[in-house]
């Protein structure tokens, strides 16, 4: 791990969503403040049975955040050269005064390399930006990946950081930083003045403390229901829907919950397959490095239903042809298995998720060590991936028969 630049492994600490096929909006659905709390949601009824969930924040364990350094806590904004000229029109419009302006742009303090000129603003320069004049610069530096931080912010699956840091131990004061620097990027909520962050942390402990709790995302975790007036042939044939698998473990064990005195749910774990059901809620370690590349969406969606997974679906090119070799084109409803795939007006598959049941996939959004294999929402993942007329949308696949 030391060979990797500082650079990049920032990159890896923070790039939750960067798709395999190219950058995303990493826009992500405001939920009301009932949502994160601790409460049983009701999936819509359908040939799934009766499904509820409740959601709760994972954050990467210590053991894997040790192996990535402390960034630097020198706020840097890089531009391209090409949009040099613009740069001092984008800054007053966000807002800075004309002195902090001259400061910044002045010879002595610019400095450039082939590709980019890099301004370093002050604290006061940082802590000053109002939140809209923030979203105004930071959305333009999101478009290079050379600003880390920008490219791929700190999101939030709620309508405030506080209800995001609820429970996870970070200092009020250090809640209240992250609040008042957090910006809009589409119709998310997000962060990205981590150098800035760290800069005001007590110690190296705390700062550490801190880049953990900033791996922290949203998830959930769903339960089926079954009663003695529920037909499990029927729900059987929908959870072993896709390549017929697991019958005849499927019904013995539903038949098992209806029959146990005051038992009534079946956690949707033993709904999946063995991989999935053995990855969820976890993180890669490096033994999945040895392939290469680090598992992404789609080496997640298309291994779903394979009993050891095959390495070759790490490659996109090869990932691409094993979808058009073994899926049809399906539209909704959607059904346990299919495969959702989030395309981008040039037609490029920028993240896929499987389908499980009502609007729950299960994905990994990003091909790094940070990012876990989780549960969530289809709203969400729409977000979070820019669905919309104009913008992204999803096609769904099914697999052959």
């Amino acid at each position: 791990m030391s060979k990797i630049s500082s650079v990049f492994l920032a990159a890896l600490f923070l790039s939750t969503f960067h798709a395999s096929a190219g950058q995303t909006s990493h826009a992500v659905e405001s939920s009301t403040l009932e949502q994160n709390k601790n409460e049983l949601h009701e999936c819509a009824p359908g040939p799934w049975g009766k499904l509820s969930y409740y959601y709760f924040f994972l954050e990467a364990p210590d053991h894997v955040v040790e192996q990535f350094p402390l960034p630097s806590t020198t706020t840097k904004w890089a531009f391209s050269l090409k949009d040099l000229s613009h740069i001092e029109t984008l800054l007053k419009n966000a807002g800075m005064s004309r002195a902090q302006t001259e400061r910044l742009l002045a010879p002595r303090r610019v400095v450039r390399d082939e590709h980019h000129v890099f301004l370093f603003p002050t604290t006061a320069d940082v802590e000053d930006l109002t939140r809209e004049g923030r979203a105004l610069i930071y959305n333009e530096l999101a478009r290079d990946p050379a600003n880390v931080f920008q490219y791929s912010p700190v999101f939030f699956l709620s309508d405030s950081v506080e209800e995001w840091a609820a429970e996870s131990g970070l200092p009020a004061s250090i809640v209240t930083k992250i609040s008042n620097w957090a910006y809009k990027q589409g119709g998310a909520l997000v962060f990205s003045d981590v150098p800035l962050l760290l800069s005001q942390a007590e110690n190296v402990a705390q700062a550490r403390f801190i880049m953990r709790k900033l791996t922290r995302v949203r998830t959930l975790m769903a339960q089926l229901e079954i009663s003695k007036q529920d037909s499990i042939p029927d729900l059987v044939s929908y959870w072993s829907t896709g390549l017929g698998l697991r019958r005849k473990e499927l019904e013995p064990l539903m038949n098992a919950i209806i029959h146990t005195r005051g038992i009534s749910h079946l956690d949707i774990l033993h709904l999946m397959p063995p991989l999935a059901r053995k990855v969820l809620y976890t993180y890669p370690d490096l033994s999945y490095a040895v392939d290469g590349p680090l598992p992404d969406c789609h080496w997640t969606s298309l291994n779903f239903f394979n009993l050891t997974p095959q390495p070759c679906l790490l490659d996109t090119r090869l990932a691409t042809s094993l979808l058009k070799q073994d899926f049809d084109k399906t539209e909704p409803p959607y059904r346990y298995g299919d495969v959702l795939m989030f395309i981008d007006p040039d037609g490029r598959a920028v993240h896929s998720a499987t389908y499980l049941a009502d609007d729950i996939l299960f994905t990994k959004n990003g091909s790094n060590l940070l990012t876990p294999w989780v549960l969530m929402r289809l709203p969400d993942l729409s977000m979070l991936y820019d669905i919309g007329p104009g913008k992204n949308h999803i096609v769904g696949f099914r697999h052959k028969k």
